[in-house]
């Protein structure tokens, strides 16, 4: 059979808090990975074939989306979706429905892990598949082709005499080594770009599933468990990644730094092979010594990205962060000692945080004085511990809400309790402005941006965030 793998919006946790005028994709859009890893598992595993289209990549609309599915003749359809994205997806499968498009239609993505049943009920929609895809999607396939029993396939969510029925969840992957590498050439390589980025394509990859930390305030796919890839595999993609063109890595595991052994490892094959890429990785304050910081960069590492998240420790503890001020002060020190840039993360609003606090976690990041920032507005995302204990007993809550009913727009509940929203996107504007539009900053970045490009890029989105459209 043939599938049509289709990313709709990239829309998430981040940008799910930023104002729409502030968004632009030509400041920087990544590929699809999950679809990437589904297309070549069924490509490396099966007699099935994928391809993938990538709607917001190639600025296609409701109606040429149809014509484009009528040109590619796939036998099913299938979409990647999130809680933040479950009402565009829903808004084109009935796009499609009205058009006459009859084909079986399956989700897949983190918000099936958070509600299956609600969403294969929703009319249009046939199939969803809970947790990794892989092997459950090329099971689903073969099983609409013979005509056979669905209730037999793992981790599907499917009706049965128009009721949503979900199978027993299959166990997680334990040798991730053991998938093929994502479909890369299966999309637009040199389309993909992020605003941080140094080169006109980059690509993302990941080493590992899950995270071994519990913060309050995240959702992590898969139960959170954390698995990983040896460092011989990891080479291997980066070399392929090299022979499709492509020098910069963002390394999208949760926390790339946990196995302090395996990156060790990574980094001494990387310095010895001499790829000649450059990479970013995701980390915790925690979880870094000099050691490693000096092997990352020199391996290629050009950023790390901390989510240090607050400037408050009173806070930090509530948010079961388990890292303290002093300890991000130091470490972010040291990062810069070995020649990284910093990006780092923080969040405003979290339930029960004053003004002052907030204020204080500005000072601190500009204390700190990373080469970039981001700041959330706390949310209440599907899954996390701080929005689940927050809902009453037998409350429906929000975003289960969202999943039996998909609005035409998502306007995801801040958690604070103390301070609106207008209040809380004025003070991330404030802490944006403030940080970004500081003289020194701006000269900083003048001397140290790579490219011209990058000046650009990243000119413009300083643009948008003071200005708008």
């Amino acid at each position: 059979m043939n599938i049509l793998l289709i990313s709709v919006s990239s829309e998430g946790a981040l940008t799910s808090t930023v104002p729409d005028k502030y968004k632009d994709l030509s400041l920087g859009h990544y590929p699809p990975l999950g679809l990437m890893y589904l297309a070549a598992y069924l490509r490396a595993k099966s007699r099935h074939r994928a391809a993938i289209l990538d709607t917001e990549i190639e600025g296609l609309a409701t109606e040429a989306i149809i014509k484009r599915i009528g040109r590619e003749r796939p036998d099913v359809l299938g979409f990647y979706t999130t809680s933040f994205n479950i009402h565009i997806v829903y808004q084109l499968v009935q796009a499609l429905r009205t058009a006459g498009v009859g084909l079986p239609v399956v989700l897949g993505g983190p918000h099936i892990e958070l509600f299956p049943a609600e969403t294969v009920a929703l009319p249009g929609v046939d199939y969803a598949i809970i947790g990794e895809g892989e092997e459950s999607l090329k099971e689903l396939l073969y099983c609409l082709e013979s005509r056979g029993d669905m209730s037999a396939v793992q981790s599907v969510c499917h009706k049965k005499d128009g009721v949503a029925v979900c199978n027993p969840r299959r166990p997680l992957l334990e040798n991730l080594d053991s998938l093929p590498f994502p479909a890369r050439d299966l999309t637009h390589v040199d389309r993909y770009h992020s605003i941080v980025g140094r080169d006109k394509v980059s690509t993302t990859l990941m080493t590992s599933r899950g995270c071994p930390f519990r913060c309050n305030f995240c959702f992590v796919q898969y139960g959170g468990r954390y698995r990983s890839r040896s460092a011989e595999s990891v080479l291997a993609e980066l070399e392929e990644c090299v022979k499709l063109g492509i020098r910069e890595i963002f390394f999208f595991d949760e926390i790339f730094t946990a196995e302090k052994k395996r990156v060790m490892a990574i980094c001494a094959a990387l310095e010895k092979r001499r790829l000649g890429i450059v990479f970013d990785v995701r980390s915790r304050v925690d979880t870094v010594d000099r050691e490693m910081l000096d092997a990352l960069r020199r391996a290629g590492c050009m950023r790390i990205q901390y989510g240090i998240e607050n400037g408050n420790d009173e806070i930090l503890k509530a948010m079961n962060k388990r890292i303290t001020v002093e300890q991000a002060r130091r470490t972010v020190k040291m990062s810069k000692e070995a020649g990284l840039e910093v990006l780092i993360d923080f969040m405003l609003g979290y339930p029960g945080e004053t003004r002052e606090q907030m204020e204080k976690t500005m000072a601190f990041a500009r204390e700190l004085d990373p080469e970039y920032v981001q700041f959330g507005i706390t949310t209440l995302f599907p899954g996390i511990k701080i929005y689940e204990d927050g809902l009453k007993s037998g409350e429906e809550g929000y975003w289960r809400g969202v999943a039996k009913a998909p609005p035409a727009k998502i306007l995801p509940p801040f958690a604070s309790g103390l301070y609106g929203r207008e209040e809380l996107e004025a003070l991330q504007r404030k802490a944006y402005l403030g940080f970004y539009f500081r003289p020194s900053y701006l000269v900083k970045r003048l001397f140290k941006i790579g490219s011209f490009t990058a000046l650009l890029r990243q000119a413009k989105a300083g643009y948008h965030l003071l200005f708008g459209n």
